[in-house]
């Protein structure tokens, strides 16, 4: 089972340069390959339609979307962990990092 997680974020209280909106990406602690190539797949999707990009650098799939956006010229938002709770994800977002460097 491929189990990548792509949420939309709001925008409309964050920075001009997110504006065009962002998504989160989520996976599992210990991806197949058939996931990392979900992974880049689906960020590089959203990131041709200027999309910013959010995810974990702690994680696998945080760094693949992170390496996908930094390819694709789109802003990355590091976040610290995704929250399950009842009414939906919740994430602790980080300072805007774009380009991403020293990652891998």
């Amino acid at each position: 089972m491929i189990r990548v997680w792509v949420f939309i974020i709001d925008t409309r209280n964050m920075g001009p340069e997110l504006q065009g909106g962002m998504i989160g990406v989520a996976g599992s602690a210990h991806p197949s390959a058939a996931e990392k190539r979900e992974c880049v797949e689906t960020v590089s999707g959203w990131a041709v339609d200027g999309w910013a990009i959010a995810a974990d650098l702690h994680t696998v799939i945080g760094r693949l979307a992170a390496m996908t956006a930094e390819t694709a010229c789109v802003p990355f938002v590091s976040f610290d962990r995704v929250i399950q709770q009842s009414e939906g994800p919740a994430i602790a977002l980080q300072a805007p990092r774009s380009p991403v460097r020293g990652i891998g």
